[in-house]
């Protein structure tokens, strides 16, 4: 079968430019050292931006992409005028590293983020709920005012890190269940979701709070050169989720859904980051159309494949092998894996990226791929 792409040329690892790593400060800071302050971008034959959008859209992509927030495909974006980024430490953006607050700050709507030390980063100061019964939300809630924000200043200072080949995601904190979490504490939260008596109260509450963040990636977008969207939204812990499948078609998906079709509606793709087992709930993300999830380790991965095939979801997989698996074993490791796995809804997650690895994976799906188109 003969193809109108270019056949792969070795010249396609040269690096052509060096840009700083968005995760560098983040990571820094949490004790990740390893992670460079600048990453290589590579003499590919079409844009990382460019492959990642086809393999989204449907289309066979030149090589496999690879998703995340340093040294990929694509280049994370956290701008510091979001509160809830500073507050918990994780800026990734063109103002210079934002060292991790070690004082209390103060996110939106006023809630007090600690820094823990033990865990190397910060969270919503437990133990004080903002509101304990849902039904006073709207008494108790002051909500910001995204209008009074400089995005033109922000897209100013933010202009040249997003020039880049790379598909820029555009990040917020606290989705739905994170931001209820937040202001209720755990207990409070997923006793909220269940109770016959709070729950309308929870679906006002939510309804409003999509068009919050919708605003706020129309704001974004308006001024930045962003290809996605990425938000926060922890759905599981490490043995199961926090709610079943049938509450969170109830409660979250119609809410969800309408960020995503957002989204979609202005040529963004949009990823759900939701650490925890969340196998149960894939069918919601897949309902919702959700592009891209990263699941955890403890998740099935092969049951989650399974449930995504044939439907717009990709599923992210964290490095495959050990970052000191020797260069020989990784190469053949590289092709096993491409024949398990090279043709399902897939990215891959460099985090500590075996190179070896990673190298070959992408020689493999280049002339793979090439044949297949």
């Amino acid at each position: 079968m003969s193809s109108n792409r270019p056949a792969f040329d070795p010249r396609e690892f040269e690096v052509i430019a060096m840009r700083p790593c968005g995760a560098y400060g983040m990571f820094a800071n949490m004790g990740m050292g390893f992670l460079p302050q600048m990453e290589p971008l590579f003499n590919r034959p079409i844009t990382p931006r460019e492959n990642l959008k086809m393999a989204l859209s449907g289309q066979t992509p030149y090589w496999i992409p690879q998703t995340g927030c340093m040294c990929c495909d694509v280049s994370a974006f956290r701008p510091r005028i979001i509160p809830d980024n500073v507050a918990s430490g994780v800026v990734m953006d063109g103002e210079g590293l934002l060292p991790y607050p070690t004082e209390p700050t103060r996110s939106w709507f006023g809630l007090e983020w600690v820094y823990v030390p033990v865990a190397g980063g910060a969270t919503v100061k437990p133990g004080h709920p903002l509101i304990e019964d849902m039904n006073d939300w709207e008494e108790i809630l002051q909500w910001p005012d995204l209008d009074a924000l400089d995005w033109e200043d922000m897209g100013r200072k933010n202009a040249e890190y997003l020039t880049t080949p790379q598909s820029n995601e555009f990040t917020m904190l606290c989705g739905f269940w994170e931001r209820l979490m937040s202001l209720m504490d755990v207990a409070g939260a997923a006793m909220a979701l269940i109770d016959e008596d709070q729950q309308d109260a929870v679906l006002a509450f939510f309804d409003k709070y999509a068009d919050f963040l919708i605003d706020c990636i129309r704001h974004v977008k308006n001024v930045c050169n962003i290809d996605g969207v990425m938000i926060h939204d922890d759905w599981g812990t490490q043995n199961g989720p926090f709610f079943s499948l049938e509450t969170a078609r109830r409660m979250l998906l119609p809410y969800l859904k309408r960020v995503v079709d957002y989204c979609h509606s202005e040529g963004l793709y949009y990823e759900q980051h939701s650490c925890g087992n969340c196998t149960k709930l894939v069918s919601a993300y897949i309902e919702a159309g959700v592009d891209i999830w990263w699941p955890q380790p403890m998740n099935d991965f092969d049951e989650i494949l399974k449930l995504a095939k044939g439907t717009r979801l990709h599923i992210a997989m964290s490095d495959p092998v050990p970052m000191d698996m020797p260069e020989e074993e990784a190469r053949k490791a590289a092709h096993e894996w491409f024949a398990r796995y090279g043709y399902e809804n897939i990215t891959l997650e460099p985090v500590a990226a075996n190179q070896a690895f990673y190298n070959e994976l992408y020689k493999i799906s280049r002339e793979a791929f090439a044949q297949a188109e």
